[in-house]
C-alpha cells in the first residue's frame, strides 16, 4: 500500500534519525491517532488540507520570524479557497501565520511567549529537538528555523495535526523536511529513548494529572548532556 505524503515524509525522517524501534510503532501510532472514530470532524479536516491547490514553486518562506511567514503569488481565486479551506481547521490557536497572503490571527500569540523562552535555551542549531503538546506545530517551525537538526512535534489532537500539515502545505520543503508531527502523546514515546538533545513541554504540566510521571517521562526521552525546557503555570503558595 502506498504512503500518503505526510507519512512518507515522517518514515523517512525517522529513518535518517535512526529512530528504527520507534519507526516499528509508527503504523498503529498513526492509525489510532487519526482514526475517525475519534472526531466526528476529522474527515472533514483531512478532505480541507487535500483540497489546498498547488502552489507555485517560488516562494519564500520565513521560519524565524514572529509570524512564520509564507510569500508566494496566488490569484485572487487561489487565496479565496485557501482562506475558505484554512478556516475550516480553526480554532487555530499557536500562531500567528502569514500564508500566501491570508493571515490567521490565532488565539495565543505563540510569539509572544517564544520571545520569552528563546534567551535562556541552549543554541538550537544542529539539535534533535522533542515539542511536547506542540499543538499546530508553531513553535516547531520556530525551532526549525533557528538551525535545529530535526524537530518532532508530538500532540494527541488530530486537529492539530491537520492545521500542521496545511502549514507544511505552503511551506514546502524549505525546511529539509527537518520539521514534523505525530498524533501522539508523551506516553507513546518508547520509554527510555534517551535520543532529544532538546526537550520542551510548554503549557502542558498542569494538565497532567500525574505532574511528576510527566517530568520522568520528559527525561527519558532527552539524550545524556540533553536540556528539558519546562514552561508552566505556577500557583504562589506553599500549595
Amino acid at each position: 500500500m502506498e504512503l500518503p505524503d505526510d507519512h512518507r515524509a515522517l518514515y523517512q525522517a525517522f529513518l535518517d534519525q535512526g529512530l528504527t524501534t520507534w519507526l516499528a510503532k509508527l503504523p498503529e501510532q498513526l492509525a489510532r491517532g487519526l482514526d475517525r472514530q475519534r472526531h466526528g470532524d476529522l474527515p472533514a479536516w483531512e478532505k480541507a488540507v487535500a483540497k489546498l491547490p498547488a502552489l507555485p514553486a517560488e516562494r519564500h518562506v520565513q521560519l524565524d520570524s514572529d509570524t512564520l511567514t509564507v510569500e508566494l503569488a496566488l490569484s485572487d481565486s487561489q487565496q479565496r479557497q485557501c482562506f475558505n479551506l484554512l478556516r475550516k481547521l480553526a480554532p487555530w490557536r499557536k500562531g500567528p501565520f502569514q500564508l500566501g497572503g491570508i493571515h490567521i490571527d490565532t488565539e495565543w500569540r505563540s510569539d509572544w511567549k517564544w520571545q520569552r523562552v528563546a534567551p535562556h535555551l541552549a543554541p538550537l542549531r544542529y539539535r534533535k529537538v522533542l515539542d511536547v503538546g506542540g499543538g499546530s506545530g508553531y513553535h516547531a517551525w520556530r525551532m526549525t528555523g533557528t538551525g535545529a537538526a530535526f524537530v518532532l512535534v508530538i500532540d494527541p489532537s488530530p486537529r492539530f495535526y491537520w492545521q500542521f500539515q496545511a502549514v507544511r502545505h505552503f511551506v514546502g520543503d524549505a525546511d529539509g523536511g527537518r520539521t514534523q508531527f505525530l498524533p501522539v502523546g508523551i506516553e507513546d514515546v518508547p520509554e527510555n529513548l534517551g535520543f532529544f538533545d532538546t526537550v520542551f513541554s510548554m503549557g502542558v504540566l498542569y494538565h497532567r494529572p500525574s505532574p511528576l510521571e510527566h517530568l520522568q517521562q520528559l527525561k527519558a526521552a532527552l539524550a545524556p548532556g540533553g536540556e528539558l525546557v519546562l514552561e508552566t503555570l505556577v500557583v504562589e503558595g506553599d500549595r
